[in-house]
């Protein structure tokens, strides 16, 4: 299968802003999508759904003329890129996973994380989310990237995937440093996906598209093009 370019999915409480610094470091034509609620896709929160979710993946992938395409998943978009996949899997040459959340069947990221389904996803302090994102961020970076960290929909945390896809080439990046997906946890999610993934690790914390983006894309451009 050809491949038109690439689609970025960013994670929980992010928009595609995120991806700003690796977009220009990719080799082919990449757009980063914001998911409903965030963005240029305003949305009710607590009304949107992991559909809705791939849904916007589609809309975006049409609306820059990509007939097939990759996919790159941050965190919490690992939900979402899977469900994708799954669903529309003639469409998708290569899955990415960037210190990604993937949920065996039946289970949720927020059973992952927390043991068990949220109620609402509850605001953090700028304290908190640093600690979480920006533990390698210099403090330059991090006043620019706190701007882009904004509310999430808790139904895409308790989403129940539909299944993994199958035959699709996958990597798994994970970050020597990161704190809501240690490498412990980045090596379950791997697992998750069955054999034959590849694997990279990188020396960062888990916003490595602002902290790593050369790093990044330079893992990513060379499973691509492989």
């Amino acid at each position: 299968m050809t491949i038109d370019g690439l689609l970025l999915v960013h994670g929980g409480l992010h928009t595609s802003q995120c991806w700003e610094y690796l977009l220009p470091l990719l080799e082919l034509p990449a757009r980063a999508v914001d998911l409903p609620g965030r963005g240029s896709r305003p949305a009710a929160l607590s009304k949107v759904t992991l559909s809705d979710c791939v849904d916007a993946v589609i809309e975006e992938a049409d609306a820059a003329g990509y007939s097939s395409f990759a996919l790159v998943g941050h965190s919490l978009g690992g939900v979402t890129i899977t469900e994708t996949a799954f669903l529309h899997a003639e469409r998708v040459t290569h899955l990415v996973y960037v210190g990604a959340l993937v949920p065996p069947p039946g289970s949720s990221a927020s059973i992952l994380m927390t043991g068990g389904d949220r109620e609402a996803m509850t605001p953090m302090s700028e304290d908190q989310a640093k600690a979480l994102f920006g533990n390698d961020l210099t403090d330059e970076q991090w006043a620019h990237h706190f701007q882009s960290i904004v509310p999430d929909a808790v139904a895409i945390m308790n989403a129940k995937l539909s299944g993994y896809p199958s035959g699709i080439p996958t990597a798994y990046v994970n970050m020597s440093d990161d704190v809501p997906v240690p490498p412990a946890l980045a090596e379950q999610m791997a697992a998750n996906l069955g054999p034959g993934v590849e694997r990279s690790t990188i020396d960062a914390g888990h916003t490595v598209m602002v902290s790593q983006p050369q790093r990044l894309a330079a893992v990513i451009n060379e499973f691509i093009a492989r």
